[in-house]
């Protein structure tokens, strides 16, 4: 199958988002192991890589690794996949609840 990244533009994708969000972890060298590429998954549209950040172990953590998820036609971070399975992004903009009350207080006021 055609791909828009390859392995190692994969690997500098999640080494620079690891960077960027000062996530833990390290990146193994082993390819093999530590990036997979799959046709489709979940929720992401198209192909993408898997790649697996290992972490020190710890009790509140069901595994000892997290997963970024990157998309394969943008070349980008999806999301995470947390040690416990949960998905996290934090390269989504939350809003804050000022935000919020600047955006969205006047309509709660008129109901």
């Amino acid at each position: 199958m055609d791909t828009n990244i390859t392995l190692n533009m994969a690997m500098n994708i999640a080494i620079d988002y690891k960077s960027k969000y000062n996530l833990s972890g390290d990146i193994l060298e082993n390819l093999e192991r530590t990036i997979k590429f799959y046709s489709e998954f979940d929720s992401v549209n198209g192909p993408v890589w898997l790649v697996i950040v290992s972490i020190e172990p710890n009790d509140f953590f069901a595994e000892n690794e997290y997963t970024i998820v990157i998309s394969d036609k943008e070349a980008a971070v999806k999301y995470i996949i947390d040690p416990n399975g949960h998905i996290f992004s934090p390269h989504l903009e939350t809003m804050t609840d000022e935000e919020f009350e600047e955006i969205f207080g006047d309509e709660e006021k008129e109901n």
